[in-house]
């Protein structure tokens, strides 16, 4: 695939406009969710509490996310993506407010983190379902990886900018612009115009739910991808939670330095984005997953054992790049061969992965108290490791599988 086709969803004006709104919004986001981390470590000095922070978020995004893949299919997804980053927006701002005002306590950061996981159960499956109707289908190929570019593009900037704001202005600084940055995207959404999509379903949420299940089941290929990217996001996917531990306690540096090892995984996904028409070109889906996975897990053994931050930090920056081939290709699976009614339960149920990174980030920390954080970091990726090749190499249809786009 060409330079030129991998940038071809970039010619339709709304998605461009929308493109650009998301990475402005995700960049506030993991601002935010930088801060937050480094903010509750330096107030408590204990992972366990930081553990607890990131508890907060995952609770919201792990009990409304499929709700929200439902919701995103009866109503206007647009109008979703609106509430969520309003609520975003808002709690970026009082917390940004209470820090400036020197009245920030653990409990205020605990409420911040819940807000963002309740916007991000809401926002998530909505923008899956949401961004496929700026395009023609044809152009899916080309705008999922551009869509993961974004997230990977602001896991460069976001980490760097937030670590530098902390140093030069403190935490409240970094807060504040996070909150500017998730604002823009309620702008884009006065701009775009989307097509008419599935008309709503007249059933019972609780059907709708049911019945989203059962056509995964029903479709190994659906299956076996959504599980393995469940099992990365719930044993590994949490490890940025943990490298303010690793960061401060083991390795020696600040918050300049933590951001240097997040931008790092950010600079590897970016290359991994921005290569993969190429790889995909010559590797089955299944390949790629199973290889990318390979990687990811071997690679951040090696992060977790350790104890140079000039080793770390490129360490990093494969893990970044293994992480962006098996998530890019997993979605670009799914939005091609997923019926449209279903587009946004089935991708709800795939972003629970974001919420489970969430609860991957409490429980590595949660280890790392108990056991240490480069014991705990490894286990998680020796679990993904065995489930890659007892599982998802020997999948008979994954094997078979190849992408063809149905007619829209």
């Amino acid at each position: 695939m060409s330079k030129g086709t991998t940038l071809v969803a970039l010619r339709v004006r709304d998605f461009r406009l929308y493109w650009l709104g998301l990475a402005s919004q995700v960049g506030g986001q993991h601002m935010f969710q930088f801060t937050l981390g480094w903010l509750a470590f330096e107030i408590s000095g204990s992972q366990a509490q930081l553990a607890l922070i990131h508890l907060c978020g995952f609770v919201p995004q792990a009990t409304l996310t499929l709700l929200g893949g439902v919701l995103a299919d009866r109503w206007d997804p647009r109008k979703l993506i609106g509430f969520a980053q309003s609520l975003a927006g808002a709690a970026f701002l009082v917390t940004g407010l209470l820090v400036l005002l020197g009245w920030t306590q653990m409990w205020h950061l605990a409420i911040a983190s819940f807000l963002l996981g309740l916007s991000n159960s809401i926002d998530e499956p909505s923008r899956a379902a949401f961004f496929p109707r700026l395009l023609p289908r044809t152009h899916l190929r080309s705008a999922v990886p551009l869509i993961s570019m974004a997230f990977g593009g602001s896991r460069i900037v976001a980490p760097s900018l937030a670590g530098f704001l902390i140093a030069a202005w403190g935490a409240h600084t970094s807060f504040l612009t996070s909150a500017v940055m998730v604002s823009v995207m309620l702008a884009v959404l006065c701009l775009v115009r989307p097509g008419v999509g599935q008309g709503p379903s007249h059933g019972s949420l609780l059907n709708d739910f049911t019945d989203s299940i059962r056509y995964v089941r029903s479709n190994e290929v659906f299956s076996k991808v959504i599980v393995a990217a469940l099992l990365n996001a719930a044993f590994l996917m949490g490890y940025a939670h943990v490298l303010p531990v690793f960061a401060k306690d083991l390795l020696g540096v600040d918050s300049r330095g933590l951001g240097a090892m997040v931008s790092a995984v950010g600079a590897g996904a970016l290359c991994g984005l921005l290569s993969y028409t190429w790889l995909q070109a010559r590797f089955t889906p299944r390949n790629v997953m199973v290889g990318a996975l390979t990687a990811y897990s071997i690679v951040l053994m090696g992060v977790a054992l350790s104890d140079r931050f000039w080793l770390s930090v490129p360490l990093l920056a494969l893990a970044g790049l293994s992480q962006a081939y098996f998530m890019t290709a997993s979605q670009v699976t799914l939005q091609t061969l997923v019926d449209e009614e279903y587009r946004g339960r089935v991708m709800g149920i795939f972003t629970l992965v974001w919420s489970l990174v969430v609860l991957s980030g409490f429980l590595l920390n949660f280890a790392g108290a108990l056991f240490g954080p480069r014991m705990a970091l490894a286990g998680g990726a020796a679990i993904v490791f065995c489930y890659v090749w007892l599982s998802l190499a020997r999948s008979t249809a994954l094997r078979r599988l190849t992408l063809a786009p149905k007619p829209s």
